[in-house]
């Protein structure tokens, strides 16, 4: 049995499109959106190689993006992100 370590309860994504944008400007990257919460998500990628650290996310269909750290990593294809404060 596991302990859950989670602030929020994740829910499903339904595998939801959505986007990562890097600051270094490299072209987006797309991903599906495996769970998520109020405070993070779980993401799936093709390749998880390229991903940075920090990144902004846009799931579409929400109008806004959201600032993401990642917090973990599943070669070669899954992540954990933590929804970060924007400070812009």
């Amino acid at each position: 049995m596991s302990i859950e370590k989670r602030r929020f309860p994740r829910t499903p994504g339904n595998n939801q499109a959505a986007v990562v944008y890097t600051q270094n400007g490299a072209r987006p990257i797309m991903c599906t959106v495996a769970d998520i919460s109020e405070g993070g998500a779980g993401l799936t990628f093709v390749d998880i190689s390229a991903i940075p650290d920090v990144f902004q996310l846009e799931i579409k269909g929400e109008a806004k993006t959201r600032l993401c750290k990642v917090a973990w990593r599943s070669a070669p294809h899954r992540m954990g992100v933590a929804f970060q404060q924007d400070p812009r």
